[in-house]
């Protein structure tokens, strides 16, 4: 009895031991799952806890009471019937006011959106800062490795009296540097983390493992609108000219108010239509400028494109010659040393590539998002 007793007990230690382990293990898991970043998730809670977009917010609901409180005052204003209207009361009763309205409305829109658009891309920046930074470090921490055995081989080699103290020195030197440089870029990554968390609201020190994938892989660059292309949908949809433009059209509407009670030959006329004429010429210079920005994108788009094309012929070059070398060590032709070298150099390539990579996949980025409004 005692005997089958022991044996239930023991079957029960053994379930519940199993049985905290998976829950122990389940819970590592999700640690490490919530321990990834993703971009998207990155980007929805920078979003969520932007303080520029909440006042963009706020002024947006206060446009939108104005707008209700036009539509009162102007049924009011039409029903009075008043013989003694002033040039207010001429806005409301024309529908000049709601017309004013809606176009700050939707210039407040755009710049919610453009303001989203920019949160976005300085969280991918982020992102790209990090993992290049991360790449770096790995590079600085096998150098260091390759640059201790190489100061060990000159302290022999010293001892020996087959290099000067002078050439020891500068062993000793470029090692010290090494690692004073790894230190620095340690504290490069701490405060690339630091800036990342502030956009999301997070505390400053929390780390994560970021995720990126290939941003546009598919995209092939002939697809590529070019910027004769994409002018009217840019200059619809750009705040910085629509927001001059609102300028013009909203003193368009005052001078056609104004005019009810001060004809063209009076002062004060001409000195709004001078303000009139003012907010034209700045939309269009505007306009031009726009299009000069976009052209530059645009060639600036093409000249990373080739510059990766580049980089990935050169990154690939450089891995068969590491596989080359790594022959030639099986056959004792080549030490170690030589393969560490040449490990040190492909993973140079695979820096150099990393960064030529975002460049263009931040040109890119920006360039589409002039036209790419569903994004």
């Amino acid at each position: 009895m005692k005997k089958n007793r022991r044996i239930v007990l023991f079957i029960m230690l053994v379930v519940f031991t199993l049985f905290n382990s998976i829950i122990q293990f389940k819970s590592f898991a999700n640690d490490l799952e919530n321990n990834i970043l993703t971009l998207e998730k990155a980007q929805s809670e920078a979003i969520l806890n932007s303080n520029i977009l909440k006042e963009d917010n706020r002024s947006l609901d206060a446009l939108h009471d104005e707008r209700s409180k036009t539509r009162r005052q102007e049924k009011q204003i039409k029903n009075s019937k008043s013989d003694y209207s002033t040039l207010e009361d001429y806005k409301y009763e024309s529908g000049d006011k709601m017309k004013e309205v809606d176009i700050k409305i939707k210039g407040s829109e755009l710049k919610l959106k453009e303001d989203e658009d920019q949160i976005k891309r300085k969280v991918l920046n982020s992102f790209q800062d990090i993992l290049i930074k991360q790449k770096e470090l790995e590079i600085a921490k096998i150098n260091i490795e390759y640059e201790y055995k190489k100061l060990e081989i000159s302290k022999l080699k010293n001892k020996l009296g087959k290099i000067s103290n002078i050439d020891l020195e500068s062993s000793q030197n470029k090692y010290d540097e090494l690692v004073t440089s790894l230190s620095t870029k340690e504290i490069e990554l701490k405060n690339l983390y630091s800036s990342l968390n502030q956009l999301m609201g997070h505390e400053i020190n929390e780390r994560y493992t970021v995720v990126l994938d290939n941003m546009h892989e598919d995209m092939d660059i002939k697809n590529i609108k070019k910027p004769a292309d994409i002018m009217e949908v840019v200059l619809k949809n750009r705040y910085d000219y629509v927001s001059l433009k609102n300028n013009y059209e909203i003193q368009n509407l005052n001078l056609n108010n104004i005019k009810i009670k001060y004809p063209p030959n009076t002062y004060m006329y001409k000195e709004q239509e001078r303000t009139l004429n003012n907010y034209e010429e700045s939309y269009k210079e505007k306009e031009i400028s726009i299009k000069n920005e976009l052209e530059n994108e645009y060639s600036q788009l093409i000249l990373s494109r080739e510059k990766l094309n580049d980089n990935e012929q050169i990154l690939k070059n450089s891995k068969t010659i590491l596989e080359n070398k790594y022959n030639f060590f099986e056959y004792g032709r080549l030490s170690k040393m030589d393969i560490e070298n040449a490990k040190i150099d492909m993973m140079n390539k695979e820096l150099d590539y990393m960064n030529n990579k975002f460049e263009f996949q931040r040109n890119l980025d920006k360039y589409i998002s002039n036209y790419d409004y569903i994004k």
